[in-house]
C-alpha cells in the first residue's frame, strides 16, 4: 500500500545548482504549480485513502522540482489545513530547502508546528565541496545557525554524495562533525553525466560504510533493513510498492519519472486507491536493491 508521497509545491528555484536533476531536465519552465485548492483535494485524497486502510502514519515530502519556500504561503496552507482538519494525526510532512531564502519568521513558523513538520537543509558539506556541486554556502551556513537559535536545536541535513564527496570522505565528515551537525540523509546523485560528480552505486554504498563506522552521525539505514523509500537513500526502491510523487499535472512513481506520460499513474484530484491499482498493473516491484528507473528506463536507453 501507499505511505508516503512527495509532493511538488512548485516548478521554479532561485539557484542553479551544478548537479540538478531537475532543472537539467528542464523541468523547471513553464509548468503550472499547485494553489490552495488542488493541495486541498490532494490533501483530503491522503487522509481518505490512509483512513481507510487504518495507515498509523502517511508521511509527506514536500518537495519536488523546485525550491519550497518559493511557495511558503501554500506550504503554510498545507500544514495549517491538516492541523484544522486531520485529527487522527495521520499526515507527517518534512521539507527540504536550499537554505537560501530562510528567515526568523519562517522559521518561527516551523517552531510552532515542528511536531507536525520537519525543515531540513541542503548541505553538501565544506564550502569549496559545496559549492562545487551546488551554490551558496555562506548563505545556508546563516540560515542552519539562525534555525540553531530559533529552534534550539540544529536542523536535519541532506547532503547528496557525488564523487568530490568521496574523495573528500575523510574532510567531509570532519566538517559535519565539528560543526555538530550529526543527523543526515546522504542522497546518492543520479543522472549526471559529469565524470567529476557521477559515482556508482556502489561507491555510495561504501561512503555509508565509511559514515557508520565512525559512529558519530546519524543517518538513514542501509538497505539491509529491508525498509522500501528510495534507493538513493539507501534503501530499497519504493517505486510500484509505497511511493508516489504528486504534481499539479498529475502523480508519478517517483521524480524520475516527472512528466514521463507512459508512467503516469492519473490525476492529483483522483481517489489515491484508484492509483495504487493504477501502480500494481503499471509497476512490477524490483528486485531487492535495484532503483525501479535505472531497471526499466536507463537500461532501455542503453539498449537502443
Amino acid at each position: 500500500m501507499i505511505d508516503r508521497a512527495c509532493i511538488s509545491l512548485n516548478n521554479i528555484c532561485n539557484l542553479h545548482c551544478r548537479y540538478c536533476y531537475f532543472q537539467r531536465s528542464g523541468y523547471i519552465v513553464d509548468s503550472p504549480a499547485l494553489n490552495e485548492e488542488s493541495a486541498k483535494a490532494i490533501l483530503e485524497n491522503i487522509v481518505d485513502y490512509s483512513s481507510t486502510l487504518s495507515l498509523p502514519v502517511f508521511k509527506i515530502g514536500l518537495v519536488g522540482a523546485g525550491e519550497p519556500l518559493l511557495s511558503f504561503d501554500l506550504l503554510k496552507y498545507i500544514v495549517e489545513w491538516a492541523e484544522q482538519n486531520d485529527h487522527a494525526q495521520l499526515l507527517s510532512f518534512y521539507t527540504i530547502t536550499n537554505g537560501t531564502l530562510v528567515t526568523e519568521a519562517i522559521l518561527d513558523f516551523f517552531l510552532i508546528h515542528r511536531d507536525r513538520i520537519a525543515l531540513n537543509f541542503s548541505l553538501d558539506g565544506y564550502e569549496e565541496l559545496h559549492n562545487y556541486g551546488r551554490m551558496a554556502f555562506d548563505k545556508v551556513m546563516a540560515a542552519i545557525a539562525l534555525y540553531k537559535k530559533v529552534l534550539g536545536e540544529y536542523p536535519r541535513i541532506n547532503c547528496t554524495v557525488n564523487r568530490q564527496t568521496i574523495n573528500n570522505k575523510e574532510n567531509t565528515l570532519a566538517f559535519f562533525k565539528a560543526n555538530d551537525l550529526n543527523h543526515i540523509n546522504f542522497s546518492e546523485i543520479f543522472d549526471c553525466d559529469d565524470s567529476n560528480l557521477t559515482i556508482s552505486h556502489q561507491d555510495y554504498l561504501d561512503f555509508l560504510d565509511y559514515i557508520a563506522k565512525d559512529g558519530a552521525i546519524v543517518f538513514r539505514q542501509s538497505i539491509k533493513e529491508k525498509h522500501y523509500d528510495c534507493q538513493k537513500y539507501g534503501r530499497l526502491c519504493g517505486v510500484g510498492r509505497t511511493n508516489i510523487f504528486i504534481t499539479a499535472q498529475g502523480i508519478y512513481p517517483c521524480g524520475r519519472f516527472y512528466k514521463n506520460e507512459t508512467y503516469k499513474l492519473g490525476e492529483y484530484d483522483t481517489p489515491l486507491a484508484l492509483h495504487e491499482k493504477t501502480m500494481i498493473q503499471k509497476l512490477r516491484p524490483t528486485q531487492n536493491g535495484a532503483c525501479y528507473y535505472d531497471m526499466y528506463i536507463v537500461k532501455k536507453e542503453i539498449q537502443k
